[in-house]
């Protein structure tokens, strides 16, 4: 009887048609708001893994993403992240990511553990006044959060990165009751080139409580900082994974 000839090599499914490149990720042409505040401990605990220690008020980053063009193409995307402490180093865990990518979503959760879910971001830099708007809705019309950024100062550099950022990758087991086939942590960042940063105020606004997305049940006590980048480029940097 005949055989199949389709060599396995590692790729995605279906691995006849990989949904995603296994080529450097690097992301061009792209826009970036990034808004920091801090928020109650309590609110955001039930979200963070029992191994990574918080601080009293933990500094939270809510980023969002164009990408003009990428190996999985282009996308937007909302970023959800919280600084934590593992082992006596600082990373800022990734929460909850939000995209409109089927390509970029795969990938980031086969291959990264980014903890992607479909949905849809926009940044409206054109308002007729100097205010840079936007938000991310999951699923299409649900509003989830919603930015304002007025732009102050440009500065000539984006600033490196303070700590790498800290993902959970874990897939369960087939079986029911067993341990998870793979669950480790796995450090990454984005080394950034910018040709133009801006330094300004910042406001993040949560619309509604959810049951589903609890990641939005915040108050926010204070904002940190805010900036825009513009035609940036940006490559994703890998560590060692870490065993759990």
């Amino acid at each position: 009887m005949p055989h199949g000839t389709l060599s396995l090599n590692g790729e995605s499914l279906p691995i006849f048609a990989p949904a995603y490149s296994r080529a450097k990720g690097v992301f061009t042409n792209t826009t970036a708001v990034g808004i920091t505040y801090r928020v109650a401990a309590s609110q955001i605990a039930h979200l963070v893994p029992d191994v990574l220690e918080l601080e009293e008020e933990p500094l939270m980053t809510s980023l969002f993403l164009s990408y003009g063009m990428s190996p999985v193409g282009a996308y937007t995307e909302y970023a959800h992240q919280v600084e934590v402490t593992y082992k006596g180093e600082k990373f800022h865990f990734n929460l909850f990511f939000i995209l409109d990518n089927d390509a970029a979503i795969f990938a980031g959760r086969e291959l990264l553990g980014f903890p992607k879910v479909l949905g849809k971001t926009v940044i409206q830099e054109f308002t007729g006044n100097r205010l840079v708007v936007g938000g991310t809705e999951r699923p299409a019309g649900r509003k989830m959060v919603e930015f304002e950024f007025v732009p102050e100062q440009m500065v000539p550099n984006a600033p490196s990165p303070d700590r790498w950022m800290l993902n959970l990758r874990s897939i369960p087991s087939p079986y029911v009751g067993q341990p998870p086939s793979v669950q480790e942590f796995i450090p990454c960042g984005l080394g950034m080139k910018c040709n133009e940063i801006w330094l300004g105020k910042g406001h993040i606004n949560f619309p509604r409580r959810s049951i589903s997305d609890p990641w939005v049940n915040l108050d926010i006590l204070r904002y940190e900082g805010s900036f825009l980048a513009k035609n940036a480029t940006a490559e994703l940097l890998l560590r060692d994974t870490i065993k759990l």
